[in-house]
């Protein structure tokens, strides 16, 4: 049954893109898209290894030379206009497996997966300049890049409007409904309030959340985001974002839902800034973590993690990349688990900056943990080892 529904949320998916592209023959079809891929290997016995942290905070495994996973996702958007009034239908798919080829080598569509659909439109007379939407979305997506993570992200199926200009900066309200697990389906709203000039080059953004577990024992939560986006830091080409992030009971930190079950003292918060910059041939992000949190039962995990990738370039196609990360994390009661790993990649690329994509990468990395951190590779040949080698190739390619 499993398989017969991938199969048909496949299908489902190509149904929907053949329409939009049909559309298309009238109007500009937009398309966008993300994957990496690539083979590996490992100094022990494993086809190749990763390595991450098994507890603390998200936003602590530094990706470069560490994905063992395959990764693609795919956007198709279709534009229409009429009456004054603009209209898009966006289409998301998406395909993850944990390594190269899917389990017992079945094909692409077993785990091709409907990631976004919803429909938008603005220009309606009672508010022109608010977009309204309703279906499956991830908004507001920001990210730390060489974490691979979106420390604010609403997702899920909702409807809501953005966009509503409101003082200095403007509005938007979303409602979202889980029922995935029939036994314990919640509702969210969130609130949001962006744009808001703060300084030069600078800008706040305010984020709101609040659930409800709608079943017999679900919980409240309350989640508060405060986001700075700050360009030409200090006069310089640097940019930089920083969170200040609160989540209390069943609300997640990064604005979604968390555990509907958690109460009250259930309670977290998290720093997060990050740095970005391109100054002639070099460039890189870096990053700073900090975060405590309390699960169901007050139990705390404090979490921290610093690292950074920066790129020279040596050629217009050809540049020496690098990251470095160290990450921890202390469970209440426990010792300290800690990890840092180190990847050293040169690279093909389209372009000399940091950003350029396709990148076309060797690598090699070398990781280091400790005894309290466990097998952090997940395969048995790590069991007993607290630090390994991997080799490989990877494209990573954003459309």
């Amino acid at each position: 049954m499993k398989n017969r529904n991938r199969a048909l949320a496949a299908r489902t998916a190509a149904a929907a893109a053949l329409g939009l592209i049909g559309a298309g023959a009238a109007h500009a079809l937009d398309y966008s898209g993300y994957f990496r891929a690539g083979p590996g290997l490992a100094s022990q016995d494993a086809s190749r290894a990763c390595y991450g942290l098994n507890g603390g905070s998200s936003g602590m495994k530094y990706r470069l030379g560490n994905e063992c996973d395959f990764y693609g996702e795919f956007v198709l958007s279709q534009p229409f206009s009429k009456d004054g009034i603009e209209y898009r239908a966006t289409l998301m798919v998406n395909h993850w497996t944990p390594a190269t080829e899917p389990a017992g080598g079945k094909g692409f569509d077993q785990n091709l997966h409907v990631e976004q659909m919803f429909a938008e439109a603005k220009g309606f007379d009672i508010a022109p300049q608010a977009t309204f939407w309703i279906g499956k979305e991830r908004g507001r997506r920001v990210d730390v890049h060489i974490v691979d993570t979106f420390f604010t992200e609403m997702t899920g199926v909702g409807a809501g409007f953005k966009g509503q200009p409101l003082g200095a900066g403007k509005f938007g309200v979303a409602y979202y409904r889980t029922d995935s697990d029939a036994a314990r389906p919640g509702n969210r709203v969130n609130l949001e309030y962006v744009g808001l000039p703060a300084n030069a080059d600078g800008q706040l953004n305010f984020f709101v959340t609040a659930t409800k577990g709608d079943f017999a024992d679900g919980k409240s939560g309350f989640g508060l985001t405060l986001r700075h986006d700050q360009g030409k830091l200090f006069g310089t080409g640097l940019s930089n974002t920083l969170w200040l992030q609160f989540a209390q009971g069943s609300a997640g930190l990064n604005s979604n839902f968390g555990d509907l079950t958690a109460g009250s003292a259930a309670k977290s918060w998290r720093i997060v800034e990050s740095f970005n910059g391109q100054s002639g041939a070099l460039g890189g992000q870096a990053m700073l973590l900090l975060a405590s949190e309390k699960d169901r039962s007050g139990k705390k995990t404090d979490s921290s993690s610093l690292g950074g990738r920066v790129s020279y370039a040596l050629s217009r196609n050809f540049k020496m990349v690098a990251e470095l990360g160290y990450s921890q994390f202390k469970p209440q009661g426990g010792q300290t688990a800690k990890l840092t790993k180190l990847t050293i990649a040169p690279t093909l690329s389209i372009g000399p900056d940091f950003w350029s994509r396709p990148e076309f990468r060797l690598y090699a990395t070398s990781a280091k943990w400790n005894r309290a951190a466990g097998n952090v590779t997940g395969q048995d040949a790590f069991a007993n080892r607290t630090s390994g080698t991997s080799y490989g190739a990877q494209v990573e390619w954003w459309f």
